[in-house]
């Protein structure tokens, strides 16, 4: 999940009249998690559902309304200036179809709003804009170059001085040779032209969505700002326009439209931003919620969480939403800002008036419940962890068969950490450790979760992973370990079979694990060259069950 550093010094200029300790109460409350807290600053974990969260400002500007300070629609100021222009031409519309703009004036640009500037880019480019593939943004020093721009196509031998470089490059060198190149290449796999934003002296300021110019690198200096947002989705691009625009709005700069000429439309960037329309019943909030709320004090809930109210009639309520706001879709999601805006913690629990029962615990889950009491009781401490990984984990746990990492894949994935399926538990046991290295040894951890294959189609299983960390850690600590969850869970024994062809282990120290002379999983010790590449220095041994198969027989 994507990190925000709040200073603390921040929060007293923001809030001067509330204690700290007040501001981190509600910061749950808005769904957001405190990873840590030290003398300067305060780190917050936001899902990347609220891309706004991105930096500290949008934060506050939701606090404010949480806590009165100010309420309803945000404001937002811009004006317009015909000497900003951008045209588009028709070839890069087959590529990458939209380009979005806006220029901040007239406020010197400090380190704190650099670096904020540079977490929310990156942010947004690995949350919303899906690696980029939906969005790419650029920020630009004005003063680097003039206007009128371009966006347009060039050949592969163009060349510029991307980012902190000192000589040109190339564009198809810049994607085969550089590191950020070769990550972002498949976005222009099989091109034979390159989209490029380049200024009216034929200086190329952009090559989107990989890089842009050294020359128009910000500094120091910088007072005056170019954002623009090019991409393949327009929700996508207006998304980040509004998030930006709002946020260096916030932080005290002179936001200015211009114009785009796309085709035979002339247009402004900023005009596309509509706050969105919501028409709600509050019957619908009541029947959620359990609250019987006037409408009256829905409009005051509502205003608190930054949205515009107006009554249409003694049931019906009208939301005005923020443009920045691209998680609010529907009427559930106005409930979930009245349950918000009311407080999560003042709504009170009640027991249903009508006769309830508790069920009857499943004998599939009763078998795993058991099983989690003996490693429990073994000295081992279970872990719960998602069932997607991030494209590195997920190859090295892969890396020989390229055409399975594919079929694992999740589309539209809305965060870089969670794009593949994973195919083990002990990825995730392993990555738990990298977590943990300032923990004391042995560490002993188990978790019991799904993993999948691919069959024709995606299947899904229940498997069991554990795993061991310490100097003594060997195959006939793992083994006896096993033998025991057999002995004591159904009474019956396992043996073991040499298997050499799981590279994850040492050969010679790996074997199949037969039930019934069925193959139900693996173990063995871990290959160092495995460990290693999670920067752990100790021995691991593991082993991996499928419980699916085991249970369906058993239970």
């Amino acid at each position: 999940m994507p990190v925000v550093n709040i200073l603390k010094t921040r929060i007293k200029s923001v809030f001067p009249n509330k204690n700290i300790e007040k501001i981190l109460v509600k910061l749950p409350f808005l769904g957001l998690d405190i990873e840590g807290i030290d003398k300067e600053k305060i780190r917050v974990e936001y899902n990347p559902n609220r891309p706004d969260f991105s930096s500290d400002t949008g934060i506050f500007r939701s606090l404010k309304g949480l806590l009165n300070e100010t309420v309803g629609l945000p404001l937002f100021k811009y004006s317009y200036n015909k000497l900003y222009e951008i045209t588009i031409d028709s070839e890069v519309k087959q590529i990458r179809p939209i380009l979005l703009f806006f220029v901040a004036k007239n406020k010197k640009i400090n380190s704190f709003i650099l670096d904020q500037l540079i977490s929310m880019q990156e942010d947004l480019h690995n949350g919303i804009a899906r690696g980029r593939k939906k969005a790419a943004i650029g920020i630009h020093d004005l003063h680097a170059f003039e206007f009128p721009l371009i966006y347009n196509t060039r050949g592969k031998d163009s060349s510029f001085i991307p980012l902190d470089q000192t000589k040109p490059f190339k564009l198809n060198e810049i994607l085969s040779d550089m590191e950020v190149g070769r990550k972002y290449s498949t976005l222009l796999r099989n091109l034979h032209q390159y989209p490029t934003i380049v200024d009216r002296n034929n200086q190329i300021i952009s090559f989107p969505p990989i890089i842009n110019s050294n020359n128009t690198k910000i500094n120091d200096k910088s007072n005056n700002l170019l954002i623009e947002i090019t991409g393949t989705n327009l929700e996508t691009c207006k998304s980040i326009l509004a998030i930006l625009a709002y946020y260096l709005y916030d932080e005290g700069y002179e936001i200015f439209s211009g114009i785009i000429h796309d085709d035979n439309l002339t247009y402004s960037s900023l005009k596309l931003l509509k706050d969105n329309t919501i028409s709600i019943d509050t019957n619908i909030i009541k029947s959620y919620l359990g609250l019987n709320l006037s409408t009256k004090e829905i409009r005051q809930i509502l205003n608190r969480c930054r949205i515009d109210v107006s009554i249409t009639n003694n049931r019906k309520v009208k939301c005005l939403v923020p443009s920045y706001r691209n998680d609010i879709i529907n009427c559930v999601d106005i409930v979930e800002e009245v349950a918000i805006g009311y407080g999560i913690d003042n709504i009170e629990s009640t027991i249903p008036s009508f006769l309830i029962s508790a069920g009857v615990r499943n004998e599939y889950f009763k078998k795993i419940d058991e099983i989690k009491e003996t490693l429990t009781g073994l000295g081992f401490l279970e872990m719960v962890n998602f069932t997607l990984l991030d494209q590195n984990i997920s190859t090295i746990f892969n890396s020989e068969d390229k055409e399975l990492l594919e079929k694992i894949k999740v589309n539209e994935s809305k965060s870089k950490e969670h794009e593949f399926l994973r195919t083990n538990i002990l990825s995730s046991l392993i990555k738990n450790l990298s977590y943990n290295i300032h923990e004391e040894y042995p560490q002993k951890i188990f978790e019991i979760g799904k993993t999948f294959s691919f069959k024709n189609k995606i299947v899904e299983q229940w498997n069991l992973g554990v795993l061991i960390a310490s100097n003594k850690s060997n195959y006939t600590e793992a083994k006896a370990i096993a033998q025991s969850i057999f002995k004591i869970n159904f009474g019956k024994n396992i043996s073991t079979r040499r298997n050499d062809n799981n590279n994850l282990f040492l050969k010679g120290r790996c074997a199949e694990i037969l039930y019934e002379s069925k193959t139900i999983g693996f173990i063995g010790e871990v290959n160092p060259d495995l460990i290693a590449k999670f920067n752990l220095h100790i021995p691991l041994s593991a082993f991996e069950l499928n419980l699916s198969s085991l249970l369906k027989s058993e239970c």
